[in-house]
């Protein structure tokens, strides 16, 4: 640490400051020889005013202290191994654990207090627990490799260590993200990469809904490995009773062979179906030889009309959401051309209609209405906001004006209708405004809000999603234009449509199905991943058609083999919630049970529980993508047995060292009580020597 006084004043100020200083005690005890004092007296009382003087003189000058110190920082050196199912290749977790813990233990011993040294682990996310199971389902090396940057931005990252087998089957590809890393990658190449006899069930392409009566196409693509002229067989199942039997015979080394088969849909409901290839003798692996899907069957595809007063982006946006799905098939209309009957329909979506630019069918949204269709009415500058009113659809619009408001979604966490997937929740993050009317929005009872209109930084009441349900109908409402914006949205932040197709799809979902007009209603999903929480929503009437949460509500979970577990709904708001968390894979059904007080009420479903075989899949390990990493990224790639030369070079390299920052920190002299007080004691001892003397 070093410390400067310094003034704005020139230098020569503080030679003025002594001189003020001498001058003033010559003239007090020199100007009279005829002092009453000693000769020593005089020259201590001299020097004491002198200094006081002096100092307080410097003081007028504004000086400061200026202290500069330095701080050092370590380079930080992070470790990230990982924690798939892969990594189990020919060893147990056991072994394996203990070899990763040795090696970081030489990191740490050998790297000494002169490095930072913090280690995580990865598979489906980065975790800083460090339970080494090696369970994960699946492999996501970017996501590491962008965590270390971002965690240690601007704190002199210095290396990033990658333990790992090379396997991704996850996110980005990590060779990319590598050639942009902010310190160089050193890969330590785990595994085992000689080609093993092995015959993978890789992929399965399948729909998952079928529709009775129909066949349904499944695309099974069977992986041989070193198994050149072996016969084997490829089998579907269901409930035990054999559907399709295929005899192959392998050709090559490594051949993938797809077959591609149909199966009748002959009942309704969530089907399993096992697909399984025989075993092949040396086979060290067999877990990848049998895969389980699950397809609903349906009783027929639900027809949705889009009827829009004229040609709009947003229109496309919703044909492709609808399309895309296997329960719907939507057709687009013009309102002047539509001349089916829209009781053929199971929805309507209605585009900026009623609209006051109609000279005809200006009725069809109330002849809709009048048929109890679910209707879907999507406002726009053409609307014809007083014809809507008259619609009563639970929602009504007053004091509008010609202006138009850029509202921002901002998403209700106490939405019950349906649940969001979170890709979807950080998609309404994301999203730009739509062009809504600069009005009133008053919502019944029976509406449910799932995003609120956000103007600027202020958040209102007003509805920009919503959903109504009255006693005999469904409906849907969104408060401006501009969808179109959303869906392009979405695959810039994610590269896919599929958050706004589920927007969509569950939108027109809940239109279409039959109305649920019971005191007791359940929400989810028909499908979850084995990594995906599994999540409920209820809602609870009484007589008066009004939302309780005081009851309680249970739910019974049983899976395949009949094991129950029970669970309890919390109440939040005017619904309930239940978090399950993650599942086996499986069929799973339930029931869920509650007293309103009159009498006990039911509810049953199922849904099912996806298994991820991503690990399964490849079980070689890719030592060459982690050779490519460490190049990409200025690193080296080291085997489990080099760990001391990893150490080696990271202690040579000239470019992770410690970073001196220099920290400069000013204060005013007048602020240091300390030479206050110095000041206060030399006049003191003045004025005490003055006074025992005999003087004043």
């Amino acid at each position: 640490m070093n410390l400067q006084i310094i003034t704005a004043a020139p230098v020569w100020f503080t030679v003025l400051c002594l001189l003020a200083g001498a001058a003033v005690s010559a003239i007090l005890y020199f100007r009279n020889h005829d002092s009453a004092f000693s000769r020593n007296a005089v020259i201590i009382l001299a020097l004491l005013r002198f200094a006081a003087f002096s100092i307080a003189a410097f003081l007028l000058l504004s000086p400061m202290v200026r202290i500069t110190g330095r701080d050092v920082i370590k380079p930080t050196i992070i470790a990230g191994i990982d924690n798939s199912a892969s990594m189990l290749h020919k060893t147990d977790s056991a072994t394996l654990a203990a070899e990763v813990k040795n090696m970081i233990s030489i990191l740490k011993n050998q790297l000494g207090d002169d490095y930072m040294l913090d280690v995580v682990s990865f598979g489906t996310q980065v975790d800083d627990s460090l339970k080494l199971s090696f369970s994960e389902s699946k492999t996501d090396i970017a996501a590491f490799l962008k965590q270390a940057d971002s965690r240690y931005f601007n704190r002199n990252l210095g290396a990033v260590v990658l333990i790992s087998d090379g396997i991704f089957n996850s996110g980005e590809n990590p060779v990319y993200t590598a050639r942009n890393a902010e310190a160089p990658v050193f890969t330590v190449k785990m595994g085992d990469t000689a080609v093993s006899r092995d015959l993978i069930i890789s992929r399965i392409n399948h729909n998952r809904f079928a529709y009775k009566g129909n066949r349904f196409p499944i695309e099974i693509m069977v992986h041989a490995r070193e198994l050149p002229g072996e016969k084997s067989k490829l089998s579907i199942s269901h409930e035990g009773k054999l559907l399709i039997e295929k005899e192959f015979v392998v050709s090559s080394a490594n051949q993938v062979i797809t077959f591609p088969l149909f199966i009748e849909a002959d009942e309704t409901g969530l089907k399993k179906f096992r697909i399984a290839a025989d075993v092949v003798g040396g086979e060290i692996n067999t877990e990848n030889n049998v895969r389980d899907i699950y397809i609903e069957v349906r009783e027929m595809r639900q027809k949705i009309a889009i009827i829009a007063a004229a040609p709009h982006p947003d229109l496309a946006a919703f044909m492709r959401a609808l399309n895309k799905s296997n329960n719907f098939e939507a057709s687009l209309f013009m309102i002047n051309d539509f001349a089916g009957k829209s009781e053929d329909y199971s929805a309507v979506i209605f585009h900026q209609l009623p609209s006051s630019n109609l000279t005809s069918k200006k009725n069809l949204p109330e002849e809709v209405i009048r048929l109890n269709v679910p209707a879907m009415f999507v406002l726009g500058p053409q609307s014809d906001i007083a014809a809507f009113n008259r619609l009563s659809t639970g929602i009504s619009i007053t004091g509008q004006t010609a202006a138009i408001n850029e509202a921002l979604p901002v998403l209700n966490n106490s939405f019950p209708l349906f649940l969001a997937s979170s890709q979807l929740q950080k998609l309404f993050q994301e999203l730009p405004p739509l062009s809504v009317p600069f009005a009133n929005y008053q919502v019944s009872n029976s509406t449910y809000t799932m995003a609120f209109q956000g103007i600027g930084q202020l958040t209102t009441n007003m509805p920009l999603v919503a959903y109504s349900q009255t006693a005999s109908n469904r409906y849907a409402f969104v408060a401006g234009e501009g969808l179109w914006k959303w869906r392009m949205t979405d695959y810039l932040v994610n590269g896919n449509h599929d958050a706004f197709d589920e927007l969509v799809s569950k939108s027109v979902q809940y239109l279409a199905q039959d109305a649920e007009k019971g005191k007791f209603r359940i929400y989810w999903n028909n499908y979850y991943t084995e990594n995906e929480p599994v999540e409920f929503s209820a809602r609870l009437f009484n007589e008066a058609d009004e939302p309780i949460t005081t009851p309680e509500i249970e739910l019974t979970l049983t899976n395949e083999s009949g094991k129950e577990f029970k669970f309890s709904f919390l109440p939040l708001d005017d619904s309930y919630l239940l978090k399950i968390g993650a599942l086996l894979p499986g069929l799973y059904s339930f029931s869920a049970t509650t007293d309103p007080g009159t009498g006990k009420l039911t509810k049953t479903g199922s849904f099912v529980v996806n298994a991820l075989s991503l690990e399964d899949v490849n079980t070689v390990a890719d030592h060459n993508t982690l050779n490519v990493i460490a190049e990409s990224s200025n690193g080296k790639s080291f085997f489990a047995s080099q760990i001391n030369d990893l150490v080696a070079v990271i202690k040579a390299a000239d470019d992770i060292k410690p970073v001196v920052y220099e920290r400069k920190r000013y204060t005013e002299l007048t602020d240091l009580f300390g030479l206050l007080l110095i000041l206060f004691i030399l006049l003191g001892l003045e004025w005490f020597i003055r006074k025992y003397l005999g003087s004043y």
